[in-house]
């Protein structure tokens, strides 16, 4: 699903776009170790400096001590599993500094964009159409009508931005305050990127 120019390199790829969509279980020496891996986590959540030997895109073959924890919906089910890996040394491969992946972190923004609408998409949803049928059926100027009109407006507010922050294009930013950067949403959903003529 994703990963960082170190993890690519660490597999033999010039770029994290080579890898990314490829069957991760093809990383694997022994396909098998990614059922055990897999097993592990559903007991266990967390697994720490688990080791597991890899393969390179060359076919040559390097042992790895794998971080993972598994990452679980609202129903507790296993929806993905990320981590890290050591490579045989014992040298830590992070993720690289910010600076030098403008894209990269990008992708990220855009990941986490859409990670937090999906999971504020629904249950907003919800209360929105509950507050709607609510105010439908009270009588005629109740006590606390108001309050929960000026409540059914801000909640459609919430929705708008999250609408928007799923338009994200383009990582745009201003200055906050004290020297914060924080990324523009209305500016960043508004525009489109340009389009390479590949594309």
């Amino acid at each position: 699903m994703y990963c960082n120019r170190a993890f690519a390199a660490l597999f033999g790829y010039t770029s994290m776009h080579e890898l990314i969509g490829s069957p991760e279980v093809d990383l694997y020496r022994n396909k098998k170790d990614r059922g055990h891996l897999l097993e592990r986590l559903l007991h266990q959540d967390r697994l720490v400096d688990l080791p597991i030997d890899f393969q390179r895109r060359d076919g040559t073959v390097f042992s790895c001590a794998a971080t993972v924890r598994a990452v679980s919906d609202d129903e507790g089910m296993v929806v993905h599993v990320d981590g890290l890996l050591r490579d045989g040394a014992g040298g830590l491969r992070p993720v690289p500094p910010a600076a030098a992946m403008p894209d990269e972190r990008l992708q990220g923004v855009l990941e986490l964009a859409g990670g937090v609408v999906h999971h504020l998409n629904q249950p907003l949803t919800i209360l929105n159409n509950l507050l709607n049928e609510l105010l439908v059926d009270l009588p005629i100027n109740p006590p606390g009508f108001d309050k929960l009109v000026r409540i059914q407006k801000q909640l459609s507010r919430v929705i708008e931005i999250t609408r928007k922050i799923a338009s994200i294009q383009t990582y745009e930013s201003v200055e906050y305050v004290a020297g914060v950067r924080i990324v523009d949403i209305e500016k960043a959903s508004r525009q489109v990127p340009e389009k390479s003529p590949h594309d």
